[in-house]
């Protein structure tokens, strides 16, 4: 989930932005500490920032003429730690923010908090919480990929929700109706998007664990001496599983009319679920989002050429690092994959 431009106004914009720019600090301190202890691996870093930037553009269709995107930074913080994670979300959705409208420079310290912190933290949190309670790799990885997803939409519709409750001008909704709203809106549309990046997330560490041991090693994703010890999941990730159910029927009608206002708009093949619902609400409230600065998608073959050339570059950077991970491993490697 992107919050657009301009919907983030007053104490939401400062706090945000001063926490989005923490966590950066400390993304920059992780990805320098990486770079001087393991300088090989540093085309990691450009293919889990390609990664990262096109998993959370492209658009997936859904219901009613929506689309929604997946998000990529619980894989990223797995394999190169949280903060690495943090700071390549925070590189991607400038560019995302700059070139794509996607999302917004001043809605980006939110952004990044749910997007980079939100997903990176999250993902690598559960995966070694899963890992101590004895699960194999694919598992852990799996699971990492299904709540950090499910995570980074709950905090997103928090901020939007808070903003628009507290802050915005022409709250429609209480605040507890406002995340009931947008749960209940996102819900259908990112349910399976995060079914598949569960798939995607456990293929990918079980792949890199089967073809490149060594390579999970270097990066402390599983250690040289495996311990098993029992350990309990983050309180998030049964919050996650239970926040579906402890959405009352009353707040339907809301959804529904948000929808019915987005199906009724005229829109050019899918409408992002960020302008259909996240911008619906906004401009009910008094909050409304303005035209992107530069605005590459009204200028037709422009905007088609400079997606797909960002798509391709990032597709080559991803291409030709993709040994680094998923290339043959030594035979001399021997570790316990289980």
């Amino acid at each position: 989930m992107h919050i657009s431009e301009g919907i983030l106004t007053g104490p939401s914009f400062y706090i945000t932005t001063a926490a989005g720019a923490v966590a950066l600090a400390f993304g920059a301190a992780s990805m320098k500490k990486f770079v001087k202890e393991q300088p090989s691996r540093k085309p990691l870093l450009g293919m889990a920032g390609a990664f990262i930037f096109l998993v959370s553009l492209v658009p997936i269709p859904a219901y009613m003429g929506t689309c929604s995107h997946p998000c990529g930074t619980p894989l990223a913080g797995i394999l190169l730690g949280p903060g690495i994670g943090i700071a390549l979300s925070a590189l991607a959705l400038f560019m995302q923010a700059l070139l794509f409208a996607h999302g917004g420079f001043g809605s980006l310290g939110a952004n990044v908090l749910s997007l980079g912190v939100t997903g990176a933290v999250s993902g690598y949190v559960i995966f070694h919480a899963g890992r101590k309670l004895g699960m194999p790799l694919w598992a852990a990885a799996g699971l990492a990929g299904l709540l950090g997803d499910v995570l980074v939409y709950l905090v997103s519709g928090l901020v939007l929700g808070s903003h628009l409750a507290f802050v915005a001008p022409q709250p429609q909704y209480s605040f507890s109706q406002y995340l009931k709203v947008i749960y209940l809106a996102y819900l259908p549309v990112q349910g399976p998007i995060a079914l598949g990046e569960m798939v995607v997330t456990a293929l990918a560490i079980h792949s890199i664990g089967r073809q490149r041991p060594e390579v999970l090693e270097a990066l402390g994703v599983i250690p040289t001496k495996a311990r098993k010890a029992a350990a309990m999941l983050m309180l998030a990730i049964g919050l996650s599983l239970l926040a579906p159910a402890a959405l009352r029927a009353d707040a339907l009608a809301a959804p529904q009319a948000v929808s019915a206002q987005a199906q009724a708009a005229p829109h050019k093949g899918f409408t992002g679920m960020d302008e259909a619902v996240n911008a619906a609400m906004a401009n009910r409230a008094g909050a409304n989002a303005h035209d992107p600065y530069i605005d590459l998608e009204k200028q037709g073959d422009v905007w088609n050429f400079v997606l797909l050339m960002g798509g391709g570059i990032a597709g080559f950077i991803v291409g030709i690092n993709w040994h680094q991970l998923f290339g043959k491993a030594p035979a001399s490697s021997q570790v316990d994959k289980s």
